[in-house]
């Protein structure tokens, strides 16, 4: 069974909180990154962050951790995500 239509908002608002306030993220790839990999970390440290917000508030609420079918929708969701993220990391960074 995939995400239920609560669970699949409270992923959303955690993408959207991380794209809305992006100095948590990229305050860390700016002091330690590479430039040429700059965007690519960038990304990873989104998605972790929006993974352990949204899977520990998962466990919190439903006292449980995700099945196979929900880490499927979770990695969909995060997956139709990734051009937003990029480009909003991308304008972040003045690139």
């Amino acid at each position: 069974m995939p995400l239920d239509v609560i669970e699949e908002k409270n992923l959303n608002d955690a993408i959207t909180y991380a794209l809305d306030y992006p100095s948590m993220v990229l305050a860390h790839v700016k002091a330690s990154s590479p430039q040429g990999s700059l965007i690519d970390i960038a990304y990873g440290l989104y998605v972790g962050y929006v993974s352990g917000v949204f899977f520990d508030g998962f466990l919190q609420r439903n006292k449980r951790f995700l099945n196979d079918d929900e880490v499927s929708h979770f990695n969909r969701i995060v997956n139709e995500q990734s051009q937003t993220i990029r480009m909003k990391i991308k304008a972040n960074l003045h690139l």
